[in-house]
């Protein structure tokens, strides 16, 4: 009977995505739907071959023992779903992008943010070019990973030089989202050319670096994989010529990050004696792919209590206030099963913590908060950073969203309000209507 659930959740799953796309949905709704439509496929195909892709390992059959998998949690999952994606429906109706960095204020902005966020890369790649160094030559991405997983189940590295470096590091990847956007919007408008393709590949450069030093692999196809949705938003408004530039660039930059994913999978997950490399990397992409939402399902037929925020709220408090923190004790407490940390898309610990209810009431106020900023016009930054934000949050949703994530949350809705502030102040406006040369 679990078995026809999780085929129900494939099939229902599937409808759903071929019902958008007849409906001729918006790229990035479509997109999303087909992302977790694929993920549903690949749970049923990996748990109808899971010996011949998996083999017969302890944690393989704690994986994919459906004994405890519940129809209510693939249910609860497209509902959540169809919430969280909603908003999306209104991105770029009436082809808001059109106007996207016409006025001389929006391309003003393009070349000061640009300017900024290669001077704060720069200096961030001078001087952690030792860590730099390092992680573009490593090859033993299983040992680097091991070497930094702890109890909590998540990982940490220096990544920059000094203290300077790191805020630096830390604000380029707090800001890459945006990157995107005004790299995209720079060539839409063919304008900031001598700093569009740097900004661009910068960007790229210091996602790959963070991935490279943590021995991460998922992260950075995630971000591409965002860069490509937000790249489809732009495509029609681009020239031919432009379009053709784009694509033969996404094709380099897609080569290079799957040959990276690769890599980190061979070094990190291949065994010897356990069948041809070519076979396990099939085996352990499928795992990754369809694995998600079957952990979410285990989740909710195990657990014997709620956290009651034990799960996400004390983490965060450890957080900013260096309380004491630990998984396994809260885990062996609510009766959280055998399956590690990972893998349970963005409903998992939502529900650990607060059950069902608790998880429509936070998806439905992050869709309702990004539904009323993309109802405001004119397309602005702080609408632009809080969707890349909220984009990145459901693309990674599909696998994992990890307790340390709702931080980031909390910290990507401070700096969006910040920036609205600053959008809203005379003096800001006054400064990028004035000419700036570059």
């Amino acid at each position: 009977m679990q078995f026809g659930y999780l085929v129900f959740y494939a099939i229902a799953s599937c409808l759903i995505t071929v019902c958008v796309y007849i409906k001729k949905y918006n790229p990035i709704y479509c997109a999303l739907w087909t992302e977790f439509a694929v993920s549903s496929v690949f749970c049923v195909i990996v748990k109808m071959y899971q010996v011949e892709l998996l083999g017969e390992g302890k944690m393989q059959g704690v994986w994919y023992d459906l004994s405890d998998t519940t129809l209510k949690a693939y249910i609860l999952l497209i509902i959540c779903n169809f919430i969280a994606f909603e908003p999306l429906r209104l991105f770029d109706i009436g082809n808001r992008f059109d106007y996207f960095g016409k006025s001389r204020k929006m391309r003003n902005f393009f070349k000061t943010f640009s300017l900024i966020y290669l001077i704060l890369a720069l200096f961030f790649i001078v001087t952690s070019i030792g860590t730099i160094s390092a992680a573009m030559h490593n090859t033993d991405y299983g040992s680097l990973r091991n070497s930094l997983a702890n109890a909590e189940n998540e990982q940490s590295a220096q990544v920059a030089g000094n203290f300077v470096a790191n805020i630096c590091f830390k604000i380029c990847y707090q800001f890459k989202g945006i990157s995107i956007f005004v790299a995209f919007g720079s060539f839409k408008e063919k304008c900031n050319r001598i700093l569009s393709v740097p900004l661009l590949l910068v960007t790229f450069f210091v996602v790959y670096i963070s991935n490279a030093v943590l021995a991460g692999r998922g992260s950075f196809l995630i971000f591409t994989f965002t860069c490509f949705l937000i790249a489809l938003c732009f495509f029609k408004y681009l020239s031919k010529e432009t379009r053709r530039r784009v694509v033969i660039g996404g094709i380099v930059v897609l080569s290079f990050v799957m040959s990276y994913f690769f890599a980190v999978t061979i070094s990190r997950v291949v065994v010897a004696g356990r069948g041809s490399i070519s076979y396990q990397l099939i085996g352990n992409a499928a795992f990754y792919i369809g694995h998600g939402p079957i952990e979410f399902s285990k989740i909710t037929g195990s657990i014997s209590d709620f956290g009651y925020g034990r799960v996400i709220i004390s983490r965060i408090i450890s957080h900013y206030l260096g309380t004491g923190y630990s998984w396994p004790t809260v885990a062996a407490e609510i009766g959280y099963p055998d399956i590690g940390a990972v893998y349970n898309t963005y409903l998992g610990y939502l529900y650990t913590d607060f059950g069902s209810i608790g998880c429509i009431i936070y998806t439905s106020a992050w869709a309702c908060l990004l539904h009323r900023v993309l109802k405001r016009r004119p397309l602005n930054i702080s609408t632009l950073f809080l969707f890349a934000y909220y984009l990145h949050y459901y693309v990674t949703g599909n696998f994992v969203v990890g307790r340390a994530e709702y931080i980031r949350v909390l910290t990507t809705i401070v700096i969006f309000l910040i920036i609205r502030v600053i959008e809203k102040s005379p003096e800001v406006r006054r400064f990028f209507t004035s000419n700036i040369t570059v």
